[in-house]
């Protein structure tokens, strides 16, 4: 396969999974539909919508007509939503009207982010090249501003649980160097910051990005870019197995079925071991 750009979701995908990047990227396998992604989704074009209005009141903004469209459009790749994953406990899953409240706690709490954000960027595309690497990163950040505590921050909104390492955020950092923003001459210390949505989140502490450097984050993307192109396929079998999304595509998880003999050609296409 050759890949023309790299990002960090998949980055973080080959890293967790070499065989379920190869099923997703090179496989091109249907997925399971998942109702925590759109729940991220909706949130994130909620956010977006409010900060482009010309006049920004919370009100007008329905978490329904957000949420339902990308519903209905994952109901016509599986119409039966008890197959979907979800997060949650598993006796009580979130999904349905807890799936929609969940959208409109985590917007409530974005907002109240954004009150101690002086917001630059929205979306920003920081696509572009780090030393050592042959092809592009494609990055878009969520929001780019100065914020009243931690002064030039990056942040990163997150539905879910925190991450476990700061590397998406000094991915950002390292393709902003250089950029001046509000400040002309003066190379801009980021923090990086981890918007924590979900109700009971505590406060993410901010993080340091100003001695990223950019050849270190190259040179991992390039470890793992290398192993893409050598169509190294491994299986990381163990407990992430039952939160992937290519679960009933992959054969040492699924079994010979019908459906993951179909798609899986990893032993075929590449080195599966």
């Amino acid at each position: 396969m050759t890949t023309d750009h790299i990002s960090y979701s998949q980055y973080s995908s080959y890293t967790s999974c070499p065989r379920s990047w190869y099923l997703s990227k090179v496989a091109k396998a249907e997925e399971k539909q998942t109702w925590y992604m759109p729940i991220g989704s909706a949130v994130h074009a909620m956010v977006e919508s409010y900060l482009e209005s010309a006049w920004p009141a919370p009100n007008y903004l329905s978490a329904e007509s957000f949420f339902y469209p990308l519903i209905e459009k994952q109901m016509q790749v599986e119409p039966d939503l008890s197959k979907w994953m979800a997060g949650g406990p598993q006796a009580d899953p979130i999904v349905g009207d807890k799936a929609l409240q969940l959208v409109k706690d985590c917007f409530e709490r974005a907002l109240e982010f954004l009150d101690d954000i002086d917001v630059w960027e929205v979306e920003y595309d920081a696509s572009g090249s780090l030393p050592g690497l042959p092809v592009p990163i494609k990055a878009y950040v969520d929001i780019i501003g100065e914020h009243r505590e931690h002064g030039p921050t990056i942040l990163d909104w997150k539905t879910g649980a925190k991450p476990k390492n700061a590397f998406q955020l000094e991915t950002y950092a390292a393709l902003l160097e250089g950029k001046e923003w509000n400040f002309p001459g003066k190379p801009v210390q980021y923090k990086g910051l981890w918007a924590l949505l979900k109700p009971g989140a505590s406060k993410a502490r901010p993080i340091d990005l100003s001695s990223v450097d950019p050849a270190v984050v190259g040179a991992k993307y390039q470890e793992v870019y290398e192993k893409m192109q050598a169509k190294i396929y491994r299986t990381e079998m163990g407990f992430n197995c039952k939160f992937c999304f290519n679960q009933d595509n992959c054969l040492p998880v699924a079994g010979p079925t019908e459906r993951a003999t179909y798609y899986d050609k990893a032993e075929e296409d590449g080195y599966p071991y």
